[in-house]
C-alpha cells in the first residue's frame, strides 16, 4: 500500500506544520515533506540520517570553551590553598581565614557563572518543549483522530495538555527554582568548616529526585490507564461499522474492504507523524542536554581532581554545583521523556482498530 503525500498534505494540515518547524529549528533546514515521504516508505534508517545530518557540527558548539573552565577551576583551587598555607606559615590564622574567603568568593562567582548558564540552558529548552507541543501536536491528534476517532484525540488531548501544565507549573517552576535552592545552599555551606546545611542539601536533592520520577510516573500511569479504555471502545465501534458496512447485500464486501484500507492508511500516516515528532523532540533537547551534562561533568572532574590538594568546602561546593547541573539535566531529559512516552503510548494504543 503507497501513500501519496500529496494527498494528504492540504488534509492534515502539515504546510502550518512545516511553518512551526522553521520557527522551532531555524538552525535546521529541515522538510516535512521529505521526512514523511521517507516514513511512508519505512527507509527508517535514511530518515535518522536526514533529521541528524548536519547536527554534529550544532552539538559540539554546545561543549566549546569547557576545557578553560577546567582550567581555571583548577587554577584557582590550587591558588587558594597556596595562598591559605603561605599565610599560615606566619601564625596569622585570621589573614589566613580572610585570604580563604577572598578565594573562596571568587570561585563561586566562577561556578555561579556556570550554573547561571546551565539555567539559562534549562529554561529555554523547557520553554522550547511547551511551544512544541502547542504547535505539533495538534496535527498528530488530528491524525489520530482519523485513524482511531473522535473520542481517542480527545481524551489524548487532555493528556497533552497535561502535560504542558505539568512542564509549565511542576519542571519549569518548582523543580527549576528548587535546583536553584539547591545550589545556592551548597555555595553556602562551603563557608562553614561544619557543614551546618548538609542534611538540607541532602533533603532538597532527594525532594527533587522524588519529584521528577513522580511526575514521569504519573504521566505514564494516565497514558497507560487512557489506552486501556479509550481504544478499546474505538475499536468496538468500528469492528460494529465495517460488519454492517459489509452485510450490504452486492457491495458489502467491496465497501468493506476499502474501509481496511483507508483505515490502515491513516494509521500509517498517525504512526509517520508520531515518529517524526519523536526524532524533532530528540533534535530539539539533545544539544542543550549536551551542554548541561558536559558542565555538569566538568564540574565534577574539578572536584575529583582538587580533592587531592584544596580544601574541603571548595570540592564540596565544586561537587554539589555539578551534582546541580545534573539536576538539571533530568529535569530536561524528564521533560522530554514525559513527550516520547505519551506519544509512543499513544502510536501503539491506537494501532488496532480494526
Amino acid at each position: 500500500m503507497e501513500i501519496r503525500l500529496e494527498d494528504v498534505w492540504e488534509d492534515y494540515g502539515l504546510d502550518g506544520l512545516q511553518e512551526n518547524l522553521d520557527r522551532l529549528f531555524p538552525e535546521y533546514d529541515l522538510s516535512i515533506n521529505k521526512i514523511l515521504e521517507s516514513l511512508f516508505k519505512g527507509d527508517m534508517l535514511g530518515t535518522i540520517e536526514y533529521v541528524f545530518k548536519g547536527t554534529v557540527g550544532i552539538f559540539l558548539e554546545q561543549i566549546t570553551g569547557l576545557k578553560e573552565l577546567l582550567m581555571v577551576l583548577l587554577l584557582l583551587g590550587i591558588a587558594a590553598t597556596v595562598l591559605t598555607h603561605f599565610v599560615e606559615i606566619f601564625d596569622r590564622h585570621q589573614i589566613a581565614d580572610l585570604a580563604y574567603y577572598f578565594m573562596y568568593l571568587l570561585f563561586m562567582m566562577v561556578l555561579f557563572r556556570s550554573f547561571e548558564q546551565v539555567g539559562n540552558v534549562a529554561k529555554q529548552v523547557l520553554s522550547d518543549i511547551v511551544l512544541f507541543i502547542k504547535l505539533l501536536i495538534p496535527t498528530y491528534l488530528l491524525a489520530v483522530g482519523v485513524a482511531a476517532g473522535v473520542p481517542t484525540a480527545g481524551a489524548y488531548s487532555q493528556v497533552f495538555a497535561l502535560v504542558v501544565y505539568g512542564t509549565e507549573w511542576l519542571l519549569s517552576g518548582w523543580i527549576y527554582n528548587l535546583i536553584s535552592i539547591y545550589t545556592m545552599l551548597a555555595m553556602v555551606n562551603g563557608i562553614w568548616m561544619e557543614e551546618k546545611l548538609k542534611l538540607l542539601i541532602v533533603f532538597v536533592n532527594r525532594t527533587i529526585v522524588v519529584a521528577l520520577k513522580g511526575a514521569l510516573g504519573v504521566v505514564t500511569g494516565i497514558s497507560i490507564f487512557q489506552n486501556l479504555i479509550t481504544p478499546v471502545l474505538n475499536t468496538a465501534q468500528n469492528t460494529l461499522l465495517n460488519k454492517v458496512v459489509t452485510a450490504i447485500p452486492g457491495v458489502g464486501d467491496l465497501s468493506g474492504g476499502v474501509m481496511q484500507l483507508v483505515l490502515g492508511s491513516a494509521v500509517v500516516i498517525k504512526n509517520s507523524i508520531g515518529v517524526m515528532l519523536l526524532l524533532l523532540m530528540i533534535i530539539l533537547c539533545l544539544g542543550p542536554l549536551i551542554k548541561i551534562a558536559a558542565i555538569g561533568w566538568i564540574l565534577q572532574l574539578a572536584a575529583a581532581l582538587l580533592g587531592m590538594v584544596s580544601d574541603k568546602r571548595l570540592v564540596l561546593c565544586t561537587n554539589h554545583m555539578g551534582e546541580g547541573c545534573m539536576l538539571m539535566f533530568r529535569l530536561v531529559g524528564t521533560a522530554m521523556l514525559l513527550f516520547i512516552v505519551l506519544i509512543s503510548l499513544i502510536a501503539t494504543g491506537t494501532n488496532h482498530i480494526l
